[in-house]
């Protein structure tokens, strides 16, 4: 009988000691905002996440992939953390990140019949009629939409022990611009012309004017000639993959992208057409480029060029008239007047075309066999490269032209088309890192 009782007084303790049941609360009132993550992709700017936030702190164990879903998207990642930004550390926070799978418009299959000559695994043109520097997309004049809609599906708990259960779906209110929000807005009147250009001007972190920076100077493709300034920012990532946080932790620079807006185009036209003449256009962005140089501390050793289709042509004209001026262009998906790219034979370049690309294929072949004529080396890819290749195949692929110790490289993918070039070129690591590497 005393055994009896003790057992029964031992199990009311424990019982006793057991904490208090945790209270419950639906997601409707635990959440305090929706937050939509944008980035720059080379297909263009897209949202790639969302942050909830909540009004408690939420335990980073609490939380998974099937607790969440996101109209019309896949969810790859969960994670906490203490602001809306993403972490390879989560910790306990007021913010719950879900990190959305990227799916490539040259992917979507929702958009494969308005993309012109999207097919990369088929040699295709871009087709007649198309305007004369590729075809262009995201350019009726309506930015990128953000809005995302988020709905709690499952249990999570906060560091108090209190669970929000399910809730009902939740629209976002505002929108975080991942690296486009680091650039800063400036114009400039050009004395010579009378023209106006936008431009972004990214600083590296802790800037000083006693220290000389490289400068990464790009100009985007046509579809970017629209009053919407910064579409040169969000039509593909020629600019914004250089200020990421983690090539500046590599490569401490200045970025500079120049928006040549419709006005502009209507009022003085073209910045560059295919009878390869010099126009206003290309005189603005001239002497905004040297202006630039002049206004912000550069190292005058490290001017890199670079930019797709429209912005190639730049580039090349750019290089063509100041010989002394770049070390280094990574040159994408376009062409000039062959003779005249004579002037750039002893210069640092990389290029990149696709084979489907019925102008700059051609004649990067052309300017390539001229400058060889003329003794100077040019590194190829011997086999057509796959830009579906993994990333690591894609890079040792890289190392192995940058190898031949070639100032010019020339590097060609299978198939694809114009447009297409830029949706991957600027992923490329090994290739970023090799401009970098060059100095006059």
């Amino acid at each position: 009988m005393k055994r009896v009782l003790i057992t029964m007084l031992a199990a009311v303790c424990s019982i006793a000691v057991l904490p208090a049941a945790s209270k419950r609360m639906s997601a409707d009132k635990g959440i305090a905002d929706v937050i939509s993550i944008a980035e720059s992709f080379g297909d263009g700017q897209k949202v790639s996440a969302v942050a909830v936030k909540y009004r408690n702190k939420i335990d980073m164990n609490s939380v998974s992939v099937e607790d969440y879903s996101v109209e019309g998207r896949e969810i790859d990642s969960v994670f906490t953390n203490t602001k809306p930004e993403f972490t390879d550390s989560p910790v306990n926070g007021n913010f719950v990140i879900i990190r959305l799978k990227y799916l490539s418009k040259w992917d979507d299959p929702a958009l494969q019949d308005s993309l012109p000559g999207v097919n990369p695994s088929r040699n295709e043109s871009d087709g007649e009629g198309q305007p004369n520097n590729g075809p262009r997309f995201d350019n009726d004049g309506t930015p990128v939409d953000l809005s995302v809609t988020v709905t709690q599906t499952g249990e999570i708990q906060t560091t108090g022990k209190l669970v929000y259960t399910a809730g009902s779906p939740v629209k976002n209110t505002s929108a975080k611009e991942l690296v486009i929000e680091r650039f800063k807005k400036h114009y400039f009147t050009d004395a010579e012309t009378g023209i106006t250009l936008p431009y972004f001007v990214y600083l590296p972190e802790n800037y000083s004017k006693k220290t000389e920076y490289p400068l990464v100077f790009f100009v985007p493709d046509a579809s970017a000639d629209t009053n919407i300034d910064t579409e040169t920012l969000t039509q593909g990532n020629g600019a914004t993959i250089w200020a990421g946080p983690k090539e500046q932790a590599k490569h401490p620079s200045i970025v500079v992208a120049v928006q040549y807006p419709k006005s502009v185009v209507l009022e003085y036209g073209a910045l560059t057409l295919d009878d390869y003449k010099w126009t206003d256009g290309l005189t603005a962005v001239d002497n905004l480029l040297h202006h630039v140089i002049d206004e912000y501390s550069v190292d005058r050793n490290r001017i890199y060029g670079t930019g797709q289709s429209q912005g190639c042509m730049t580039n090349i004209a750019l290089s063509d008239r100041h010989p002394e001026l770049f070390a280094a262009q990574y040159l994408v998906a376009g062409q000039w007047d062959v003779q005249e790219m004579s002037a750039m034979k002893d210069k640092n370049l990389w290029i990149t075309v696709c084979e489907g690309d019925t102008k700059a294929y051609p004649a990067m072949n052309e300017a390539t066999a001229l400058w060889e004529s003329l003794g100077s080396e040019v590194a190829r890819n011997e086999v057509m490269w796959d830009s579906r290749a993994s990333k690591e195949s894609l890079e040792a692929s890289v190392a192995e032209v940058a190898a031949k110790g070639a100032a010019i490289n020339y590097t060609v993918f299978a198939g694809g088309s114009h447009v297409y070039t830029w949706s991957f070129a600027y992923n490329i690591e090994g290739i970023r890192d090799w401009i970098f590497s060059r100095s006059l």
